[in-house]
């Protein structure tokens, strides 16, 4: 194959799929992309076996100097195409070699390849179930729980994002032992129930890449997520803003098989003492406090007397301590309870306003929300001291 194409296009198409190489180099060609060449599409493919993405679009006329396909080293080519200074990137990967060169400019590279016949492919989904969602819904659902999954467990499911259809409603949960953030959406028709647990690596790309449309698109533009057993498939049209180009990009992703915990259960709806506070106010207390936190000494202390003050404090033993008053509406008998102050800064940084934290006893699950927000809820366990 033999390709003659502007260098940020190249790029542009490149970023949509890199993310999915296998960096771990389990197979050698899985570190690899793979290009598609004929009169008309390029056609850019990454895989690591659970996660897939796909990018096809259009080229002008002459730019396809011999069809064919190969397959690149996806972070080297990538690396090697942001560098270069010329705009137009001529690529040439004769068949009957092992070698790809890369020209622009004064500029010459050369790359080893492999065939593009022995690059695998996870498959497509045989959609069973199809949801229709408004972009800005699907990004909100993702942002206001991705940072809860765990990002290594033998429970593999605790790695994952679980969704939840349910007649109109279709629910994001997230959580990895320590916490839960739950996230619901109306949708605008109803669907028959069903539960999938996405992978965290395609839950990161399906928002990065919702990130990149939303440049170019309405937050109400449409998005249609398909599932079947095994497989997520998600299409999508960008546009790139330079060149004018449309890119199709698709996602296949493996789900994770396995049962996910009861999130609905988990939601305390005992707690008697609630405190309500300035979520920014709460940010600057835990901000200037952290100071002193550790990998070994995360926790920080709240201690509320049943006024309207809560003291909070963090205890470093090989450094020292400190402590803060933060102003709250407080309803309820005292109580002191301990939380690690990542987890717990991680949730106020997702909400806006006033937050409500509701408690029962110091060991038992607290409840987060937003006041006036009844479409996201986060729990966070107390830490056992």
């Amino acid at each position: 194959m033999k390709l003659s194409i502007n260098r940020e296009l190249l790029i542009k198409a490149i970023n949509m799929v890199v993310k999915a190489a296998d960096k771990r180099h389990r197979f050698p060609i899985l570190a690899n992309i793979k290009l598609v060449l004929d009169e008309q599409f390029l056609t850019l493919t990454a895989t690591d076996l659970e996660l897939e993405l796909t990018t096809r679009f259009a080229i002008p006329a002459g730019a396809c100097i011999q069809s064919g396909a190969t397959t690149l080293p996806a972070e080297m080519f990538f690396n090697i195409c942001k560098s270069l200074s010329e705009d137009l990137v001529v690529i040439d990967a004769p068949d009957e070699t092992s070698r790809c060169v890369i020209t622009s400019g004064k500029g010459r590279y050369t790359l080893s390849v492999l065939p593009a016949q022995d690059f695998p492919s996870i498959g497509m989904a045989a959609v069973s179930t199809a949801i229709k969602i408004a972009q800005g819904d699907l990004i909100g659902l993702i942002h206001h729980t991705r940072f809860a999954m765990a990002t290594q467990d033998v429970r593999q499911y605790l790695t994952g994002m679980l969704f939840d259809m349910n007649d109109n409603k279709l629910t994001a949960v997230a959580t990895d032992g320590h916490r839960l953030a739950v996230a619901h959406r109306l949708l605008g028709e109803s669907y028959q129930a069903n539960k999938v647990i996405i992978p965290g690596k395609a839950v990161a790309e399906l928002e990065r890449l919702l990130l990149e449309l939303a440049k170019t698109t309405e937050d109400s533009n449409v998005v249609e997520l398909g599932f079947d057993d095994e497989f997520l498939q998600v299409g999508l049209a960008l546009q790139d803003e330079e060149t004018g180009t449309a890119l199709q990009v698709s996602l296949s992703a493996r789900l994770i098989a396995g049962k996910f915990p009861d999130y609905q259960r988990v939601l305390p709806t005992n707690n008697d003492k609630v405190a309500s506070f300035n979520k920014d106010e709460a940010m600057d207390v835990l901000r200037r406090i952290s100071v002193l936190n550790s990998k070994e000494n995360p926790g920080v202390l709240l201690n509320f007397d049943g006024t309207d003050l809560c003291k909070v404090g963090v205890t470093n033993k090989a450094h020292g301590e400190a402590e803060e008053v933060l102003n709250v509406g407080y309803r309820g008998d005292g109580i002191e309870l301990t939380f690690n102050e990542a987890y717990l800064r991680a949730v106020l940084n997702v909400l806006d306003g006033e937050i409500c934290l509701e408690m029962n006893q110091p060991s038992s699950p607290a409840l987060i929300y937003q006041v006036g927000d009844d479409l996201h809820q986060y729990v966070v366990m107390p830490m056992r001291l």
